[in-house]
């Protein structure tokens, strides 16, 4: 697969796995909001992971899910995504037919599935550390600069 997909996939492995152990440390103080998020990004990034699979997803895209269960569901799809990550280079352009949560249908391509998860993300960490900041907690920071400093 493409270095960026594979950079991509490794950042957003190591933000999430940074968020949930911030999540952990301050679990009695996270606002309920936080979790909500952290379920959503989990919940897609499953939905995506069998979809890609041909597979019915067991999650709904706002099911709400405890910190352990959030953990569990982000160690499935990292194992789940670091296989798809690292497939053949020709897998990018392959398309992929799914159906989304209405049922209805469509068709990307495998390589702007992976892109559309990673930057999901990225968008919902963004609104957890806002949430965290209004709370009154610091925010960990994953910023992707960050990633490659480390």
């Amino acid at each position: 697969m493409s270095n960026s997909l594979v950079q991509l996939w490794l950042y957003n492995d190591w933000a999430n796995n940074l968020l949930i152990e911030k999540m952990k440390q301050d679990a009695e103080r996270i606002p309920a909001g936080c979790l909500r998020l952290l379920s959503h990004i989990m919940n897609a990034q499953l939905i995506w992971l069998y979809r890609l699979n041909g597979e019915k997803p067991p999650v709904g895209v706002w099911d709400e899910h405890s910190l352990l269960t959030c953990e569990q569901y982000h160690q499935l799809a990292s194992s789940g995504f670091t296989e798809k990550v690292y497939a053949d280079e020709c897998k990018i352009m392959e398309t992929v037919n799914y159906a989304n949560t209405k049922n209805e249908q469509f068709q990307n391509s495998f390589g702007d599935i992976l892109l559309h998860v990673f930057n999901h993300g990225t968008y919902h960490r963004a609104q957890i550390a806002l949430e965290m900041r209004r709370n009154g907690l610091d925010p960990i920071n994953t910023d992707y600069i960050s990633f490659v400093r480390t």
